[in-house]
């Protein structure tokens, strides 16, 4: 394994002055790559002096800001269908890709969208159009930055392995890739113990037609094409974004493949540090969430060294 790992924080629900101490907290630890999650891109975004706050924080702290995530929702997903917002939408992703190549990151994590698909009853071949359209301007920018993008894998038709699959063969360029989600594929994962009525009603109706669909094997289907990934846990119904070993995905099975994608550029973790009630049920995590010691000894305890 040569491709650092970042490490996810929810930067966007802490004040600036306290950014500093959890990047101690990091530090302590010997951690150094920190992933620049997406509220923060749709900040800079909004407000280009936030760039200049995290440049100015992550040279006076000694750390990096890599695997970038895009904003993602309605208004920013490559399969926007509004005329008059597209656009806007493909001006705010260059910028977006000019600030990953600002701090040095190799990936921009993309959503396809599921919006229009669930929401506006818009058929997947229509979509594609659209999504094809999209990173038909996007990809010549990437690659004159020298930053890959990466369609992330959802739990929905319009996002499943093998719909990414269509947009890799079709563009076969090589600044586009995958983001392996490996909440999203347990989700979508059949196991004997499984129980449809279980699934999280957001699961089951961002699936239209067809209806809800499983797939076995997503990480046998995207791994020659993995260049980062978001790693997290959760009980195979939710994207509850917990730490690993506290849902019911097999690490054991999964991690050796993920330690031998060949395009591995950037290892990220997506585990979210909320307690309580979260907005697909109950987090996984304990009383007070996860705190930034158990966070780094769990991926440890994975197979990462750094």
């Amino acid at each position: 394994m040569t491709a650092p790992l970042a490490f996810y924080f929810n930067w966007n629900t802490i004040p600036d002055e306290l950014h500093p101490r959890v990047i101690r907290e990091f530090l302590d630890h010997g951690i150094e790559d920190l992933v620049f999650i997406n509220p923060v891109m749709e900040s800079v975004l909004a407000n280009p002096s936030r760039k200049d706050f995290y440049l100015g924080l992550a040279e006076r702290m000694g750390v990096r800001f890599i695997g970038m995530h895009s904003p993602y929702g309605k208004t920013f997903d490559l399969s926007l269908i509004e005329p008059d917002r597209k656009p806007l939408m493909i001006q705010d992703h260059v910028k977006a890709l000019e600030t990953c190549a600002e701090f040095g990151s190799k990936t921009y994590t993309m959503h396809l969208g599921t919006y229009p698909y669930a929401a506006q009853n818009v058929k997947l071949e229509q979509l594609r159009e659209h999504i094809v359209e999209a990173l038909e301007k996007l990809l010549p920018e990437a690659e004159r930055l020298g930053v890959v993008i990466a369609i992330e894998n959802g739990f929905s038709a319009n996002d499943s392995a093998e719909e990414l699959l269509y947009y890799i063969n079709h563009f076969n360029h090589p600044y586009l890739g995958v983001c392996y989600d490996t909440g999203h594929a347990h989700i979508v994962t059949p196991y004997p113990w499984k129980k449809r009525e279980k699934y999280h009603p957001h699961v089951i109706n961002n699936w239209i037609e067809p209806a809800f669909q499983e797939c076995p094997n997503s990480i046998d289907l995207l791994q020659p094409h993995i260049v980062t990934c978001h790693i997290h846990d959760n009980s195979g119904y939710a994207d509850q974004h917990g730490m690993p070993f506290d849902g019911t995905l097999p690490w054991e099975d999964l991690m050796p493949k993920l330690f031998n994608c060949p395009r591995m550029l950037e290892y990220q973790t997506e585990v979210s540090y909320t307690e309580g009630k979260i907005w697909c049920g109950e987090a996984l995590s304990n009383r007070g969430g996860y705190s930034i010691n158990h966070h780094v000894q769990v991926f440890r305890k994975l197979g990462f060294s750094w």
